[in-house]
């Protein structure tokens, strides 16, 4: 299954709200450390790419899943995260791992990603953490690109410049490769660094891994921030 192409690409490096540089956030992500088939898949579709130009490649180690914020690490308490990943780690125990497949990447207006499926199993994780975040928190943070749900998909690539997404089709086309599938049976919580010039790439370090469909939910991996 493949999503579908758009006619124009644009740069992902515009400043986002209240993201000025060296600023951390906590979210919870999918991450792919354990996947090499899957960084295999990635780094033939770069290859491929790279004799287009106009983009930043995302190092195979820092693939992932965008999922829910959870705030600014300068404004949620240690105390307040604890409580949020006390309460989602009880939620995402009840829910069980899920395979993913990744096939043939489609050309996003600011990236090159794969649209990730089976995609409901996945917005039920967010909507879970949601829940868990909101029991905590009251409030939820909201991306706006997901007003309207969780489009799930991970970035092979991200567009620096403006211009027609042609050239960008015609590499993928020309990749040759049999769909990976990846099964996750955790969740992540990271502190998230946006880092820009001369690097492009989204960094982090864990903070806590919360395991799917455990006997217990509440128990989690703490790791040093």
């Amino acid at each position: 299954m493949t999503g579908r192409d758009m006619d124009e690409v644009r740069s992902h490096w515009w400043p986002r709200e209240g993201w000025w540089p060296g600023r951390l956030v906590y979210t919870w992500h999918l991450t792919f450390e354990g996947a090499p088939q899957l960084h295999r898949l990635a780094e033939r579709y770069q290859q491929a790419l790279a004799v287009v130009g106009g983009h930043d490649p995302v190092p195979v180690q820092w693939l992932h899943l965008t999922v829910q914020s959870v705030g600014w690490v300068d404004e949620v308490s240690e105390e307040r995260l604890e409580q949020v990943t006390q309460a989602v780690a009880v939620r995402l125990g009840r829910l069980a791992p899920v395979e993913l497949t990744f096939d043939r990447p489609a050309v996003r207006s600011e990236s090159v990603a794969w649209e990730v499926t089976p995609a409901e199993p996945l917005r039920e994780i967010w909507r879970e953490i949601r829940n868990g975040i909101a029991e905590v928190a009251g409030e939820v943070p909201m991306a706006a690109e997901q007003a309207g749900g969780l489009h799930p998909h991970v970035s092979l690539t991200y567009m620096n410049t403006s211009g027609p997404a042609e050239p960008y089709v015609e590499a993928l086309g020309g990749v040759d490769a049999e769909p990976v599938r990846v099964n996750v049976d955790r969740v992540t919580l990271i502190v998230q660094n946006r880092v820009l010039e001369p690097e492009w790439v989204y960094r982090w370090s864990t903070h806590a891994v919360v395991p799917l469909g455990a006997d217990d939910g509440r128990r989690h991996v703490a790791r040093s921030t």
